[in-house]
């Protein structure tokens, strides 16, 4: 799926097009590189997404429970 540039996807820093629109992909790429703002938005945006979404105290937990699962499935196996 695909959004125009203005829309709320855009916005929050995702700027999606259809694969193998180079046209639309260098308009988007003009836009925030013409637009200091844009750029700004989209860092601090991206910066606000890859803390929630890797903090230290979220991820470090999932994998240490995937391998207690993987660990788990190997003694299963071996004994």
């Amino acid at each position: 799926m695909w959004r125009r540039a203005g829309s709320d996807r855009a916005r929050s820093g995702r700027i999606l097009h259809e694969p193998r629109d180079v046209k639309a992909a260098a308009r988007y790429a003009l836009e925030i590189l013409s637009r200091q703002d844009r750029g700004r938005a989209m860092g601090q945006t991206a910066r606000i997404n890859a803390r929630k979404k890797y903090c230290a105290n979220d991820v470090i937990p999932l994998y240490e429970e995937y391998y207690r699962q993987v660990i788990g499935t190997v003694a299963a196996t071996h004994a």
